[in-house]
């Protein structure tokens, strides 16, 4: 329900925040909004949800199920990418603060909860950084089959991408932000070749290598297709991170405010579906299910149907786009580490800011960890001897096993996104009315229905493997469940440590 007057003690809604949670804020709520520039519009920010959302290497995945990707791409998009953007909408405007998810969760459960779901939502980090720098590869790799053809040296050309890109995020926010705006055109120019590859192959007089016309093949839970469903709806994941800037808006009062965070979010959730299934579509159309997990079948398709010089063309907006999203990782999970430092809860050298205003210290944080995994993945694991079997197989079997544990972690951390408001909803009853933004059975609904498919998803993640050729489902099962416990146990010490060397320098500063 919009907020259309004020009253004698403020603007309702931090009237209404104050009385609709009893927990105190945080001091990083303060210090952002201080110590930050007010960069982001809602252009801003909603050319950085596409650009974290929207990856069109995933195209290759949803090929695999022929048109039942399409189906697939639908029901993740209405019934988890949708709720998550809802329910990101009314956390945001509730608590329109730095670090998303750890804030929320903060204002719904406490401290702890949100260092746990802050945790988990910042383990990715390196791995998609380490995972963007991967997909860089694979376009090079995909226009010449020679070029890093080793994982030796394709870790070597991921630590320049990763070191590279790292320089480029501790540089200004207004300058970083104008170089997602221009990528933002450039991977809707190559979705749009890849659409438009599949309408020209179709008026050229090609048939379709999809046989679009047979029921049997929309459906998305046939046997074959079950280890889509959680591939395809986990990769919405994400729908918050752009507001984890969410002390760095530009808006002057509480309602811009409030517009930016919901247009940003309607808009940008309506181009990645679009972009998703016209892309989609566009390879299905001109490979057909040839395209199966192929990474380079968007530019491949491009090349087959407008020739190679628009193929190139993709080829480039595409690499481009991965370098930019490498930069953008990077800075928007740094904010996860800075807020936890300005509270308290992390060694505060994390949270200091170098002469751009920018955590540098908590950027490269995470870069040293991205280039150690990739140090590990690529360049030791696979040739020490303790593991039979081609290094290339090696690489990638740790990698995806790697990836398979960080997306579960994620996957949980996101859920809280529907039990944040679930929480919230409950305890605030009548104080939640002028407040939100969509009716309670929408915002109820949603998060229930949302909380129910992440779970699914997660479930479907853990039993299907990524690598079905060298780690079969009876064996992914428990490396992937291991791992994740592996890491929140890591986390668990880290936390303790962290926050008694917090609290020591915290002590140190009272004398």
């Amino acid at each position: 329900m919009p907020i259309t007057s004020t009253t004698a003690g403020g603007h309702p809604a931090e009237v209404g925040r104050e009385a609709f949670t009893s927990e105190v804020s945080l001091p990083s709520e303060d210090y952002i909004e201080k110590a930050f520039p007010r960069v982001h519009t809602t252009w801003d920010l909603t050319c950085l949800f596409v650009i974290i959302l929207f990856f069109i290497t995933n195209d290759g995945t949803a090929a695999a199920g022929g048109p039942a990707g399409l189906t697939l791409w639908v029901i993740g998009g209405l019934l988890f990418f949708i709720p998550c953007a809802i329910a990101t909408a009314q956390l945001g405007v509730l608590f329109p603060h730095e670090g998303s998810l750890y804030s929320w969760t903060h204002k719904a459960f406490g401290g702890y909860w949100s260092f746990l779901v802050g945790f988990s939502a910042w383990v990715p980090s390196s791995l998609l950084i380490l995972a963007t720098s991967d997909l860089v590869v694979s376009i090079v790799q995909g226009l010449n089959p020679k070029w890093l053809a080793d994982p030796r040296s394709q870790g070597a050309a991921m630590l320049v991408v990763i070191i590279f890109t790292s320089i480029i995020a501790v540089q200004r926010q207004r300058m970083l932000q104008n170089l997602v705006n221009i990528i933002f055109v450039a991977i809707l120019l190559g979705t749009g070749l890849v659409f438009l590859s599949g309408l020209v192959w179709l008026i050229h007089g090609h048939p379709s290598a999809t046989p679009f016309n047979q029921p049997a093949g929309w459906n998305p839970f046939s046997s074959a297709n079950y280890p889509l469903f959680g591939t395809i709806v986990l990769g919405f994941l994400g729908v918050n991170l752009p507001l984890n800037v969410g002390g760095e808006l530009a808006a002057s009062n509480e309602g811009t405010k409030r517009r930016t965070i919901k247009r940003h979010l309607f808009w940008g959730s309506m181009i990645v579906l679009v972009c998703y299934l016209a892309s989609t579509l566009g390879v299905l159309i001109v490979q057909g299910q040839n395209a199966s997990f192929n990474l380079f079948a968007p530019v491949s398709t491009v090349s087959t149907a407008l020739g190679p010089i628009a193929g190139d063309v993709a080829a480039v907006c595409i690499m481009t786009t991965l370098v930019i999203a490498t930069v953008v990782y990077n800075y928007i999970f740094a904010r996860f580490i800075l807020v936890g430092s300005i509270d308290g809860r992390l060694p505060t050298r994390f949270g200091k800011l170098n002469r751009r205003r920018t955590p540098a210290n908590a950027i490269f944080l995470q870069t040293g960890f991205a280039c150690l995994l990739v140090i590990l993945i690529f360049l030791v694991i696979p040739y020490v001897g303790l593991l039979s079997g081609p290094p290339a197989h090696l690489a990638a079997s740790f990698y995806f096993v790697s990836v398979g544990a960080a997306t579960v972690l994620w996957a949980f951390a996101t859920c809280f996104l529907f039990i944040n408001v679930l929480r919230l909803m409950a305890r605030g009853r009548a104080r939640w009315r002028p407040l939100q933004i969509f009716p309670s059975w929408l915002l109820g609904s949603s998060s229930v229905i949302g909380l129910l498919v992440g779970l699914a998803a997660i479930i479907d993640t853990v039993l299907n493997t990524y690598d079905p050729l060298d780690i079969p489902n009876s064996e992914w099962w428990w490396l992937v469940t291991g791992l994740t416990l592996i890491l929140l146990v890591v986390g668990a010490i880290i936390a303790m440590v962290a926050s008694g060397e917090a609290g020591w320098q915290r002590m140190g500063e009272a004398e």
